[in-house]
């Protein structure tokens, strides 16, 4: 039985960077390649990628495609003469997710882990106003706190294996897909697993936890965090495409949260070609029974109504995406939304603060409509830290959590197409009666969900 933890020293304050839009600046062009194969890919291909004076980096052949680097400038042209290759697209990096400027923290108690805790009895649970609104309790209630053999792949920034809350949540499957020479943190970060940034933690701490400090919707649930974010928050399509393609093969994973997003004109030159390949690897995935959820973005923007624009991965595929929810069921002031992009929402919190104080909450009134979740011991100095955010990106994981619960209660068996049914059936309509452009299908109500 977990002990009540007691209190320590608070000094948390708001994160300067809250809700920042991901796509401030546009996709810039790297020295990576994505290689469009005819047929199947051939063994020689290493070879002939080096011919053309280009290293290959990974073969992707459930959607025909193949990665390289080169920093020649004639290496796409040299490669194309090849039969085998239908086309060669300059890969594109870019900020899917705003840099870890001015965070702060809080910092809980230690203890020492010898079983997940009571949900209901964590060291800030008066503060995660978002669990009672997504009726976390009742599917608690009815012993629905997710399965260890269903397990949910964050492609995001890393993870944090040593945090107290996140210590033996973390799957052996865990792994980097980032391209050598493309963090500005170096090797560290591009071959190990661990969070240099606080954000895929961050995430992976809304889906499950050891219940010390902080509740995950979903206790029980394992984490194979795929790193395709550098510790700036940036990547590119290709290391994302080959995330998503990791995590799709992996028997256990049943959903893959990917709470990351950029927006940019169709027309962006080079950008077709990457678009469509992301598409294909996300419905891969879902050909392999996983539900792929994505973050709506933050530029607060209708996407019914937007033109020529494009959202990914939110648009990417047979995924869906997440918009996010305050605390006074509004919705959230940064958040995009409109049916064409989002399938359901969860809180994602706002700021400032305009609801009640929460009783027991150590946060201050101010900060009390903001997410609160783990920081990385790589980033916050100890593996008892926390911190506060907004945004689509902590909407999709609570949406991601909730799907996990539903798939661990019937044992793995369900389909994505069967999770998005029940997402769908079980949300609580905010808005105008029916599915509309603000809020969708619905929040989902993990209670309801349970039932199923």
């Amino acid at each position: 039985m977990m002990r009540r933890l007691s209190m320590c020293v608070l000094c948390l304050a708001l994160a300067l960077s809250l809700a920042l839009p991901a796509w401030a600046a546009p996709p810039q062009e790297t020295n990576s390649f994505l290689i469009r194969i005819n047929g199947a890919i051939p063994a020689n291909l290493a070879s002939q990628v080096s011919a053309a004076g280009g290293t290959l980096v990974r073969v992707l052949p459930e959607i025909g495609y193949a990665t390289a680097v080169s920093n020649d400038e004639g290496f796409a042209a040299k490669l194309k003469k090849n039969s085998v290759i239908q086309d060669v697209d300059r890969d594109l990096e870019a900020q899917w997710i705003p840099a870890p400027e001015g965070l702060r923290t809080a910092q809980a108690p230690q203890a020492s882990i010898q079983a997940v805790g009571d949900p209901e009895n964590s060291f800030f649970y008066s503060c995660l106003w978002h669990l009672p609104k997504i009726n976390a309790p009742a599917a608690w209630a009815q012993g629905v706190l997710g399965d260890p053999g269903v397990k949910v792949a964050v492609l995001d920034t890393g993870v944090d294996p040593f945090h107290q809350d996140l210590a033996g949540k973390i799957d052996g499957a865990s792994a980097s897909m980032l391209t050598p020479g493309s963090s500005p943190c170096g090797a560290f970060d591009e071959e190990t697993i661990y969070d240099l940034h606080y954000h895929g933690s961050f995430v992976s701490g809304l889906i499950t936890t050891n219940n010390l400090a902080s509740t995950g919707i979903a206790p029980l649930t394992r984490i194979v965090g795929v790193k395709v974010l550098n510790c700036n928050g940036r990547g590119s399509f290709g290391e994302i495409i080959a995330g998503i393609l990791y995590a799709s093969n992996l028997p256990d994973v049943a959903v893959i949260n990917m709470s990351l997003s950029i927006g940019f004109n169709k027309n962006l030159p080079g950008a077709g070609p990457l678009v469509a390949a992301m598409n294909k690897a996300v419905n891969y995935a879902e050909s392999q029974g996983k539900l792929v959820v994505s973050a709506a973005g933050n530029a607060g923007t209708d996407m019914d109504h937007d033109g020529n624009f494009i959202r990914v991965p939110a648009q990417s595929g047979s995924g869906i995406a997440a918009y996010a929810s305050t605390n006074l069921d509004g919705l959230a002031s940064y958040s995009n939304h409109g049916v064409s992009g989002t399938w359901v929402g969860a809180p994602g919190g706002d700021f400032p603060n305009t609801a009640a104080p929460l009783p027991g909450c150590l946060l201050g009134d101010d900060l009390e409509g903001l997410i609160a979740s783990v920081c990385s011991s790589f980033v916050c100095g100890g593996n008892n830290f926390y911190t506060v955010d907004n945004g689509t990106s902590f909407a999709a994981p609570l949406v991601a959590g909730v799907a996990a619960l539903v798939d661990g209660k019937h044992g793995g068996a369900l389909n994505a197409g069967q999770l998005k049914t029940i997402l769908k059936d079980t949300a609580d309509d905010l808005g105008a009666p029916g599915t509309d452009n603000l809020f969708s299908h619905g929040r989902v109500n993990a209670g309801n969900a349970a039932d199923q």
